[in-house]
């Protein structure tokens, strides 16, 4: 998908000088002088037609002429539709009308706030006659119908994916095609169906991608934020006043910023942009902003892409589970040497991504009286990659090192039995542009937990029994209900709560009195189970 920012409309308008819209865009010659061409030869009773041309700015490999006989290329900007206003007060049989033409400036907001109220000083306009149709996916678009006169074109009308309109310009039907104007394909006529060249500039949306590289909350820039725009081709008159890329984060998310800058696989010099970290001062947002050498650097980039990792720490949990995400593209262009010092309003988004964590919260009882056991220690472990997301989860499929939580990889029972880990990771997503629901494609994923320390009295079973398959869903789980309530229907050794536990079973040996750990015989099945959520 694309979005259009306009740096400018120049168009020729006749006998004499050029009419100036605001900066040159469009691919027509400079006027023909009022020797050429006879004004006395207008046919003030035909009528003619504006075939429009509406490329990206930068993308045509020739210049257009009005009687529209070169092959320009380009790509087209399609969906757009053009209004043309004909003056009440120029007329063009008579040398004071096209001396009139000739004195004209069209100013950038010459058809109103509304893109439908031409205004000039000095000059009424007739209601406007639309082109027949937006335009084609070439950018093509045609008015008709178009009696003898001066007509200011204005772009009434634009998809969302136009993020500033083509600046008001002006044409003359007819319009001289002879040599000044159209080089080689003049003929030294009046031209009554003239071609016109507005162009814009194409700003591609911006992408974001997502990478966890750390399961565990709270684990120093663990989550990677890669955000893509396209440097856009700009007239060679115009610069650019800022090209910002920023990332405000969720709340949840912290520490946040910039891993690297690069355009396409080179890596920007760091002279040609500042990084401002996220802070409670700037609403958690950390950004890349070029500086004025930077902006030169892009403008020879034109049609690459520059692409900004943000990295961040998943600090906390929301009440979903769920970590939505969206960063942001500030650019513009302007012609002179007096850039505007804000960036616009709105900027262009990019897709969101969206990242799931949950927690777990694990209470270990003896089997033989469902005592709270206190001083027991685990570690969680990722299951192997094909182990992620399965149905039912397997204690076999561990792999790696034990996962770190709030900078520690171990999780001890206290004084009520109780484990808690406070965030493991779940899944991620890139959402589409246009995706409603903020949700990934998986709601829980598998980990292994593994017993490290029996608690006091008790001993470790020997091998792969000490492993036990662990299903962590999305979200904050509830508060485990209070002994003994729950210790009622509890028969294994441990139970999970707003986890799900599916390989069942392994032995804690509580040590008997008098017995060393080897040999202690007075021995008390250990198991799990899984409870449902509250």
């Amino acid at each position: 998908m694309k979005q259009f920012t306009q740096t400018g409309v120049r168009i020729t308008a006749a006998l004499g000088v050029a009419v100036t819209a605001i900066a040159s865009c469009i691919a027509l010659a400079p006027a023909a002088t009022a020797a050429d061409l006879a004004v006395g030869n207008i046919d003030g009773s035909q009528t003619g037609s504006m075939i429009i041309h509406k490329h990206e700015s930068g993308s045509q490999t020739a210049d257009g002429t009005p009687g529209g006989k070169t092959a320009t290329g380009g790509t087209g900007v399609a969906g757009v539709l053009f209004t043309a206003y004909k003056s009440n007060d120029i007329d063009l049989t008579t040398n004071a009308g096209w001396d009139a033409v000739n004195s004209i400036t069209v100013s950038a907001d010459a058809c109103g706030m509304d893109w439908a109220t031409p205004a000039i000083s000095g000059y009424t306009f007739a209601n406007g006659v639309a082109a027949s149709s937006v335009t084609d996916a070439n950018g093509e678009s045609t008015i008709a119908n178009l009696s003898v006169g001066a007509y200011l074109v204005c772009e009434t009308q634009a998809p969302s994916t136009v993020k500033k309109k083509a600046a008001p310009f002006l044409v003359t039907i007819p319009y001289p095609n002879n040599n000044d104007n159209a080089g080689s394909t003049a003929d030294g006529s009046w031209l009554y169906n003239v071609n016109v060249y507005p162009k814009n500039t194409v700003i591609e949306y911006p992408t974001k991608g997502i990478e966890v590289t750390k399961n565990g909350l709270n684990t120093a820039s663990q989550i990677n934020f890669p955000v893509t725009v396209e440097v856009p081709s700009i007239a060679s008159a115009d610069q650019f006043s800022y090209f910002i890329v920023s990332d405000p984060l969720e709340s949840q998310l912290t520490d946040g910023e910039v891993a690297s800058v690069k355009t396409g696989d080179e890596t920007v010099p760091a002279e040609y942009y500042e990084v401002t970290k996220a802070s409670s001062s700037n609403n958690n947002t950390v950004s890349v902003g070029f500086t004025t050498a930077g902006l030169t650097y892009l403008k020879d980039k034109a049609g690459q892409t520059v692409t900004v990792t943000f990295t961040a720490t998943a600090a906390s949990l929301s009440s979903t589970g769920y970590i939505p995400n969206t960063a942001y593209f500030y650019v513009g262009t302007f012609t002179g040497d007096n850039p505007p010092t804000t960036p616009p309003t709105p900027p262009e988004e990019t897709n969101k991504v969206v990242s799931a964590w949950g927690d777990a919260r694990i209470s270990k009882v003896d089997a033989d009286n469902n005592n709270a056991l206190a001083g027991a220690e685990f570690r969680v472990y990722n299951t192997t990659s094909d182990g992620d997301f399965k149905d039912s989860c397997d204690a076999a499929d561990i792999t790696g090192d034990p996962i770190s939580v709030n900078g520690s990889d171990t999780f001890t029972s206290d004084s009520n039995g109780i484990v808690s880990i406070a965030g493991l990771f779940v899944d991620s997503k890139v959402l589409d542009s246009d995706a409603t629901a903020v949700a990934t494609d998986h709601t829980s994923r598998c980990y292994v937990l593994v017993e490290t320390k029996a608690p006091a009295g008790y001993v470790l079973p020997a091998g792969n029994a000490v492993c036990t398959a662990l299903k962590i869903n999305a979200g904050q789980d509830p508060v485990i209900p209070r002994f003994p309530w729950w210790a009622v229907w509890i028969t294994a050794g441990f139970v999970i709560s707003g986890v799900y536990v599916w390989r069942t079973g392994y032995q804690t040996v509580p040590v008997a009195k008098g017995k060393t750990e080897e040999t202690a015989d007075d021995e008390s099945d250990s198991g799990v189970t899984a409870a449902e959520k509250a």
